[in-house]
């Protein structure tokens, strides 16, 4: 095992030490199929060299030269995504080599059948297979009789180029089937892993509410026996009062003795710091919660300014969310059950971010007859004295102490017909993360060719939205503050418009028919660049994720707010960017 570890160890560097599994594994096989197909290459380059075959010698050793430099530079200096597309194509070059010049031995081809285990490995399912694809329409074109218009193309029998393809299509096969049942059989793994985690935590729960059980009784029991030795009592009487009371304190320490004994086991348990997308760890637990049925629907939303990479507990953070979706979940009894995600970066103090995560669910939380009768319930200024009760009908009082124990906050209130449970969660900054908000500061540093100074109450603004009843609220929101409002229903639509009229500001929505707001905006900026002038363009989107926020300022749009959003913020933007 010791070997087999040291083995692995000279596979990964000490950048993937901080990266969570899948990470590493990928990092991993990367690696493996770095180091692989370097030794074949290499090996192949050299037996050719030695038996004078320079036509094939020249190519693999560069070949191999560029592995070489792949593993020892680009993998450890060059972000892993750049360094495995990379290495992808270039062992698919390698591959067609192989199979279109045959080798030394005339066997090249063998070797492209191990290509679909590794770049689905990599990669995941979909892209692994469009790879795997990529590289059997090179095989394909390798079967062409080329060896007329091509000196020493491998020549292949009808018979080896059926053989040959279906192996490798049932490689292929053979690899998406693996990763498919690998992935299924890690989500099982991790769902136990977290309920045996609860219910180890559930007992301790239970320790800890029998214990306060009990000790109510028997703090009365002791008060009164206080209350019995300070009387007038004869020597027996006395013995039997001091009896009592020591029996009593016994008891109480053996109460607290069962609470204590879990809490310091829990208490040691270390928690591993790994680099994680926090993105990725909430879209992984909401697949949990994916079965196939359309009676659960999920929306997410990830404020602009969280870093991409974050480092801390990515158990313990899909640990919290696990148990708030199963908690609300049980508790909705509405037809199809809405839950929105909503996460916001609350502070960021010296190597610290702390988190804001917000979870709505469209089903007002029953409570029990006593707890309906309080008016305190519905009242926002003691919410937090209203948090016990909740967590007790949730079931979450497990959750409440993960979340509280690293010293941050929980509460849980209703609204007309939503559970809303609010909660902070505290972790790091990795040293490779990178906010939306820089790549916004990086877009603001370059200056506009034109950019006029407007007031508000003369500005003209074009609203393009397909949506009727978006408009018409935008429209409220704004009407009142500009001098004209004209609507496009879609992006030509909004080009049309544009050529024949001067605006302000467009606000563009993003995801609409015949053509969307990013190649509108596209088609503006190509307008705008024989025009020496330069229309401020807010993306307004229902999708607050950093990569779509990031193809916004790609397309060249200046700002966005997502929905929903407040009036007050949608006309503190045109404001900012028409002054």
């Amino acid at each position: 095992m010791k070997l087999m570890s040291r083995f692995i160890s000279i596979f990964l560097f000490e950048q993937a030490e901080k990266l969570d599994l899948e990470d590493r594994n990928r990092i991993l096989i990367a690696n493996l199929m770095n180091t692989f197909y370097f030794l074949v290459v290499f090996l192949e380059g050299i037996y050719s060299l030695f038996v004078e075959e320079t036509i094939y010698a020249v190519p693999l050793l560069c070949f191999s030269l560029f592995y070489l430099v792949n593993f020892i530079f680009l993998a450890r200096f060059v972000q892993k995504a750049i360094y495995q597309e990379l290495l992808a194509w270039v062992t698919m070059g390698t591959l067609m080599f192989f199979m279109t010049m045959g080798g030394i031995s005339h066997l090249g081809i063998v070797w492209s059948f191990l290509y679909p285990l590794f770049v689905i490995s990599i990669f995941g399912r979909r892209k692994g297979v469009l790879y795997s694809l990529l590289l059997f329409g090179g095989m394909l074109i390798a079967f062409l009789p080329l060896s007329e218009l091509i000196p020493l193309v491998q020549v292949y029998s009808l018979e080896w180029r059926i053989v040959m393809g279906a192996l490798y299509l049932a490689m292929t096969l053979v690899a998406y089937v693996v990763h498919f049942i690998s992935g299924e059989l890690l989500i099982n793994k991790e769902k136990i892993m977290l309920d045996s985690r609860n219910q180890s935590r559930s007992q301790e729960e239970q320790i800890s509410q029998l214990s306060h059980q009990i000790r109510t009784p028997l703090s009365n029991i002791t008060g009164i026996i206080d209350m019995l030795e300070k009387t007038r009592l004869d020597d027996d009487q006395r013995d039997y009062i001091n009896t009592i009371h020591a029996s009593a304190n016994n008891l109480v320490n053996v109460v607290n003795s069962l609470v204590n004994a879990p809490k310091s086991g829990v208490s040691q348990e270390p928690e591993e710091e790994t680099s994680f997308n926090l993105y990725a760890i909430i879209n992984n637990t909401l697949r949990l919660f994916q079965d196939g049925q359309k009676d659960k629907r999920f929306s997410l939303s990830l404020s602009a300014d969280i870093p991409s990479n974050l480092l801390g507990s990515s158990i313990k953070v899909k640990q919290i969310l696990l148990n708030i979706f199963n908690s609300i979940i049980k508790q909705n009894k509405e037809e199809v059950k809405q839950i929105n995600i909503e996460v916001t970066q609350k502070e960021m103090l010296p190597g610290k971010v702390v988190l804001l995560f917000r979870i709505s669910s469209n089903h007002q939380m029953p409570l029990t007859r006593d707890m309906a009768q309080r008016d305190s319930l519905y009242n926002q200024d003691v919410v937090m004295l209203n948090t016990a009760r909740y967590v007790q009908v949730l079931e979450l009082g497990i959750t409440q102490r993960l979340i509280e124990g690293d010293g941050n906050t929980m509460s849980i209130y209703t609204q007309t017909g939503q559970t809303i449970v609010e909660f902070s969660i505290t972790l790091k900054e990795s040293h490779k993360s990178q906010s939306v908000l820089d790549i916004q500061e990086k877009a603001k540093s370059v200056e506009p060719l034109f950019k006029g100074n407007v007031e508000m109450k003369d500005a003209s603004i074009l609203l393009v939205e397909d949506n009727f009843s978006n408009q018409q609220i935008i429209i409220l929101y704004i009407k009142n503050h500009v001098s004209r409002i004209d609507v496009a229903f879609n992006g030509k639509e909004a080009l049309d418009k544009f050529g024949k009229a001067k605006y302000d500001l467009i606000l563009m929505d993003v995801q609409m028919p015949i053509m969307d707001g990013f190649k509108a905006t596209q088609k503006i900026r190509e307008i705008e660049r024989s025009s020496n002038t330069h229309t401020p363009i807010i993306a307004v989107t229902a999708n607050a994720f950093p990569e779509d926020r990031e193809r916004c300022f790609a397309s060249g749009m200046d700002d966005y707010i997502s929905k929903p959003f407040q009036p007050e913020d949608l006309i503190g933007k045109i404001k900012q960017h028409l002054s």
